[in-house]
């Protein structure tokens, strides 16, 4: 037993277990309701729903603007901070949430048409609410007592179940089956604030300060507009497409895009878990901190390709699972997509440890020249190959982003030799793909191809890093940093 303790230490078993049983169920309502839409009505739906869900999901990004992760990282540290940075990351909350509204509505009224309007504004209204919700869940994540925001996404799911069924019972409309994402966020954030006011006592509101507001702001902008940047980077592919292709094509691409969304909420809630130790670990310089980060990515790379090996032969069947056979044509963009899905896991891992490190604008050059040859590219082959060619260009920017990422890991400060080691290791394996393109000069077979790319990954990983050890997974788990 005491062995078994020491693999698994209580606290990060608890916040780990809590993190993807809560917010994954909510966060996976999403994906499930993209399938109820599907089977209930059908693809071009499917198209509709992906296109407003895009859309809001950036904008959810604005109120936030790095106010979540500014306060996990600080109150992590520091946890005497609570009340000023609660109440006034709240006053700057509602601004920004004014903004939003503002801009949400100017947007529905002249840029969506009429039979997509509705979804939005429903869309509309659960971010808004989520953005509030999060704020709660930050300060969850910043004292580790992470159980607190699975049972608010626990309740969240049993209301969208509960609304969702009645709905399809009662033969209601596209906008209120979905309204049921919006009810179940209403009581995520009520529950979320009671357990603030109950079990926190953040005190009373502090007098208005300007210096420390833009004290806050100053520092949370960057992180902000990298967050936004992350999300145009994994929307952009949904909104360009839509302005190419027909709404049951666009449905097929969401489909298969909505496994590279699960990759990186994967990826994500995984970091949310670890990020407040990462954060503690990466204060200074240190050979602990170099050994972390190798252990964190050499684990995750091993573990994302062999997971997107077994999508790429299971792919056909998992899409018809899923969504009904009338979909089953989007397994071979699912089939093409498969290489972002690592380089997504470690681009998040990636951005993360640059954050905590206080090398936001790493993480923000970055995407931004990510998310801009990415657009480039989307543009330029969803016109010519449509929903191939958008799916192409999506691998191709999560490299180019990996790649930047990967070079400045080597000057920077932490894990060089790492750095280097996967740097050798994606480049090699991108030459021997495009010389076995070249030497065969046809595209026929370019899917096979692509799982060939995975195992090269794979295969220099185990070689250049080595075999998973136990002290690294013991090192990820240690409870005493």
């Amino acid at each position: 037993m005491i062995a078994l303790a020491r693999a698994f230490p209580r606290r990060l078993f608890v916040n780990g277990a809590s993190i993807f049983a809560g917010e994954a169920s909510a966060r996976l309502a999403t994906f499930l309701m993209a399938a109820v839409i599907a089977r209930r009505f059908g693809s071009a739906a499917l198209g509709e729903y992906g296109y407003a869900l895009a859309i809001t999901s950036i904008l959810l990004v604005i109120p936030d603007l790095g106010l979540h992760l500014f306060a996990v990282r600080e109150l992590s540290v520091d946890k005497q901070q609570l009340r000023d940075l609660f109440w006034n990351i709240h006053r700057l909350k509602f601004i920004l949430t004014g903004a939003v509204i503002l801009f949400g509505l100017f947007f529905g009224q002249l840029i969506i048409v009429d039979d997509r309007r509705a979804l939005f504004y429903v869309l509309m209204a659960r971010i808004l609410l989520q953005t509030f919700s999060q704020a709660s869940m930050a300060i969850f994540k910043a004292f580790e007592r992470m159980q607190y925001v699975a049972f608010q996404q626990a309740c969240n799911s049993l209301v969208v179940l509960a609304w969702a069924g009645a709905a399809l019972i009662l033969h209601a409309t596209l906008p209120f089956v979905v309204a049921a994402l919006a009810v179940g966020q209403l009581a995520e954030t009520l529950i979320g604030w009671r357990i603030i006011r109950r079990q926190f006592s953040p005190g009373p509101l502090p007098a208005w300060n300007k210096r420390v507001l833009h004290t806050i702001l100053a520092i949370c902008v960057p992180i902000g507009i990298t967050a936004i940047l992350e999300a145009v980077n994994l929307r952009i592919d949904i909104l360009v497409l839509g302005s190419f292709v027909a709404g049951r094509v666009l449905g097929e691409f969401q489909a298969a895009a909505l496994f590279v969304v699960g990759c990186f909420l994967i990826a994500s809630l995984t970091l949310t878990v670890l990020f407040p130790k990462l954060s503690r670990v990466l204060r200074e310089q240190s050979v602990h901190g170099s050994t972390y980060i190798l252990s964190l990515l050499k684990n995750s790379l091993l573990l994302s390709t062999l997971g997107s090996l077994v999508v790429w032969f299971a792919s056909p069947n998992i899409i018809s699972i899923l969504f009904g056979s009338d979909l089953a044509s989007a397994a071979t963009t699912l089939r093409i997509l498969i290489p972002a899905l690592p380089l997504i896991f470690l681009n998040t891992i990636l951005f993360y440890v640059f954050l905590a490190a206080r090398r936001r604008f790493v993480c923000m050059g970055t995407l931004a020249l990510g998310v801009g040859i990415g657009a480039f590219l989307c543009f330029y082959l969803s016109a010519r190959y449509g929903a191939a060619g958008c799916a192409v260009a999506d691998v191709a920017r999560e490299f180019i982003i990996s790649a930047i990422y990967l070079y400045f890991l080597v000057q920077g400060n932490h894990a060089r030799v790492v750095g280097m080691a996967l740097l050798k290791v994606f480049v090699g394996a991108t030459s021997l793909l495009l010389a076995a393109v070249l030497l065969t000069s046809t595209m026929r077979y370019g899917d096979q191809w692509l799982a060939v790319w995975i195992v090269c990954v794979l295969t220099g990983t185990l070689f250049s890093l080595g075999l998973p050890r136990r002290g690294e997974w013991r090192l990820l788990t240690d409870d005493s940093l």
